[in-house]
Order: structure tokens, then sequence, then C-alpha cells
């Protein structure tokens, strides 16, 4: 496995690129053309300009060749070098490296009022055709929009399937994208219910990237807001990670789409072992439909991840806040995802105020090694660290208080499974946000790889 050397290979680039942490103003378009690659990936990061919040998209690569255009500028790129975080995207913005090598890429938002009340945080997504949102909600409180943001230059049609607590829902289909820009579908249009749903989010002529987020209100003062992300494929074995320790929500939201009933087991991977949850370890989904069941009391304030074994294909989500009343708490989200890969890298430019640690859960029988390198922003990373991680368990390893933190984590594992875990005191708000680790070429489909006639392709 190749270990990563932080001093050698990435500050060198770093202080190169960048000479700082923070990058302010438009990227300006390269005066050298960049060379072609035939071998490149893409992701999407959320973006969008706020008068309350201070949005951030901080962007890594182990390697050279990292290159960042808004979706709607793909002829207008700019060279990112190994690490940049943008604080005036004001739009979706395209992220892209050369395989082999992992690149990272990551949404943050901070505010102490206005409509983007609280902590919020995003990874940043592969296009692909199917996104599945599980746990939206559509109370009366609640107000929840889909990006979709299109990075082919022809148009694309989406369409949204909606699963309730009494079955399917009438959706939106046939919402056109056009090439190279970024639609928001109100859910609002939906009925309105107490209980969460699950979206299905396909596209049948070419792959989109997408992003949930929603707002709960008390009448016009915000509660909180963040991003839901996509969830695993429904399958029958699935692992939901990032649970952070603490008071606060803990719901679990399962979503059947098959035709028969589903029995799901439901395990915990926490931080003292494998552990039963006594009077919730079964939940019945019936066919077609989705289901919630409250394990605040289960949990007992540990981080843990989920582990779910289910009789038919289900995807799965959580719902968690912060604890507290109105005034102090904040929403977050956490959802099924794939095993991590054997070598990903990961930036969060959370503050320098928040406390940010990487979670790692281990889903199989035996211990798992995985090597973890931590820097802060540009700085030169440290040592790498070994982290044995026990069969069943989960394990928290804290990040250093920085404006922006990197984390590359490199294992030979294969059901170990990552979350970024911040906290933040944002006036009154106790600030929570998950960042559910999925690698380029998560989600069981291969990665977008194109020919890069652009900047930013």
């Amino acid at each position: 496995m190749n270990r990563w050397v932080w001093p050698g290979v990435v500050a060198g680039g770093l202080a190169a690129a960048t000479g700082a942490a923070w990058v302010v103003g438009p990227q300006a378009v390269p005066q050298v053309p960049f060379a072609d690659s035939a071998s490149r990936v893409s992701v999407v990061c959320p973006a969008f300009g706020s008068a309350t919040g201070t949005v951030r998209v901080a962007v890594t690569a182990a390697g050279s060749g990292l290159r960042t255009n808004r979706v709607s500028e793909p002829n207008q790129g700019s060279d990112a070098g190994r690490f940049k975080v943008l604080t005036t995207a004001g739009q979706p913005i395209r992220v892209s490296a050369p395989l082999p090598e992992p690149f990272g890429a990551t949404t943050v938002v901070q505010a102490e009022n206005g409509p983007e009340r609280g902590l919020s945080a995003s990874g940043c997504v592969v296009p692909r055709t199917n996104h599945w949102f599980t746990g939206v909600d559509v109370r009366e409180q609640a107000q929840s929009e889909i990006v979709v943001a299109n990075l082919d230059g022809t148009e694309a049609s989406v369409d949204l399937t909606v699963y309730g607590a009494d079955g399917r829902i009438a959706a939106p289909r046939g919402v056109e994208v056009p090439g190279n820009s970024a639609k928001t579908i109100s859910l609002g249009v939906l009925p309105r219910a107490g209980s969460p749903i699950t979206v299905a989010v396909s596209s049948s002529d070419g792959r989109v990237a997408a992003f949930l987020r929603q707002r709960t209100w008390n009448q016009d003062v915000p509660l909180g807001v963040d991003w839901l992300p996509a969830a695993d494929e429904p399958a029958t074995d699935l692992v939901v990670p990032g649970i952070p320790a603490g008071a606060g929500q803990r719901s679990l939201v399962l979503t059947n789409p098959g035709e028969r009933t589903a029995t799901v087991t439901v395990g915990v991977l926490s931080e003292s072992g494998p552990v039963e949850l006594t009077g919730s370890e079964q939940v019945e989904v019936p066919a077609g439909t989705t289901r919630s069941v409250t394990l605040t009391a289960g949990l007992a304030g540990e981080a843990a991840a989920l582990q779910l074994a289910s009789t038919q294909p289900v995807t799965a989500g959580m719902w968690l806040d912060s604890g507290g009343d109105d005034a102090r708490s904040d929403p977050a989200f956490t959802v099924a995802t794939p095993a991590l890969p054997a070598d990903s890298i990961w930036p969060l430019a959370a503050g320098k105020s928040s406390q940010t640690e990487l979670q790692l859960a281990n889903a199989s029988d035996a211990e798992a090694t995985v090597t973890v390198t931590r820097a802060s922003g540009s700085e030169p990373g440290g040592e790498p660290v070994v982290v044995k991680v026990p069969p069943g368990s989960t394990v928290a390893v804290p990040l250093d208080q920085a404006a922006a933190n990197v984390v590359r984590v490199q294992t030979e594992a294969t059901e170990v499974y990552g979350a970024l875990v911040s906290t933040q005191r944002l006036g009154r708000i106790r600030g929570l946000a998950v960042v559910d680790l999925i690698g380029q070429d998560g989600r069981g489909s291969p990665a977008q790889v194109v020919f890069d006639q652009h900047a930013g392709s």
C-alpha cells in the first residue's frame, strides 16, 4: 500500500500553489493551458450565495492536476494546486483531478442566525443516474429542496420517486436540467406528512449530481438547516456511520422500495464494541413504504455506527441533532454508505472554533488496520498514525482545531466505514454536522471518466 508522506510530497505543493489556507475572490482563468488528460474524474460541490452565512468549499488532492470551476462556466477553470478553500463560489462547483491519485472536496456553511442558521456540511458528489435521499422532512414546518447539477453539455431529464408511510406518493417527473447548469426542485409540492419520506432522483439520459437541503422553521424563525446526503443504493446489508456522541435526537429512517415486507435487524458498532438494541433490534418495513424508529435511548450517547441486515433491499438514514431546546439545537444527518476505498483524502474547512473527529467503523469480524495522516489546511502533515479498529466497533480520531483540516485514510480492510463529525458553538447554537466519507467511485457505480478538453472538466 502506498503510504502517504506529506512533508515531501504535499507540503511543497501546498506552499507553491496556495501560500495560505483561505482563498477570497473569484478564481482567475489560468494563463497557461492545462495539459490534456484522458482519465479524470469529476465531483460537484454544493454552493450558493448567502447574506447571513459563510460558505466554504474546500478541495484537496494527493497528486497534481486538481482543478475547479463553476458548473455554469465549463471553459473557465482554475488550477487548485493540492489544497484550496473557495469562499465566493456562489453556485455549485465542479472539482476534477486525474486518476488514480485520490482527491476530495466538501462544503461547509456556518451562520448564527438567518435561513442558514447553524453548522451544515456536505461531501461533494460524483454524477450518476440514481440518488436516494432517505429521511426527507415534509412536515408543515419544513422546507426541503433538491439541487440537480448537470455537467454534460446536453440536457438531462430527471424523475422523482417518493416513498411515504403509506406507500408511493405522486411527485414531479420529466424535470429538464439544461447542460452545464443547476436547477432547484422544491419539495413543497409534495403532501405534508408528520413522518419522514424517501425521494429517489433518477436520470434516464445522463448522469447528474444531486443535493437535498432541508430547513426547519417555527413560523418565520429558522430552527436549523443541513444537507441530507444521498444514501447507498437499496441493499440487504448496510452500514450507517457517523453517529455522534452526546445528547440529542437519534432516529433511524428505513425505506423498502420492493414488493415484499422487509424485516431489518439493527445492530450497533459502538466505541465499546457490538451492542444489541433491546426493543428496537428488528423493524418491519412494508413494501413500498418508509418507517422511522427512535434509537436515542439504546445508543446511550455513544459515538457509533449502525449495522443493518434486511430480508429485502432497503435504504437507510438517520435524523440527528445536538440536543437542547429550539434555540440551541442544530440538526444533522447521516446515511448508509459504501465502505471506504483503499486510499482517500478529505478536506474540511469548518473554522478554527470547530472540533472535528474522524469516526471509523469496522463491520467485520476481524480487527482492521487503518493509517491516518492529519494536517491543518496547507500546513505540513504529521507522521502517519496506525489506528486499530476492533471488530464490531467504532473508533474516533480527533483532528486539530484549525481553520481547515485535511485527513488521508488508507486501509486494506474492506469493511471499514468513515465519517467526519464536527461540532461548533455559533452564539447560543450547538452546531453539529456530519460528512459521510464516500470515495469518488463509491456507491457501486464507476467513476465518471472524461476527456479533459476544458480547464475544469
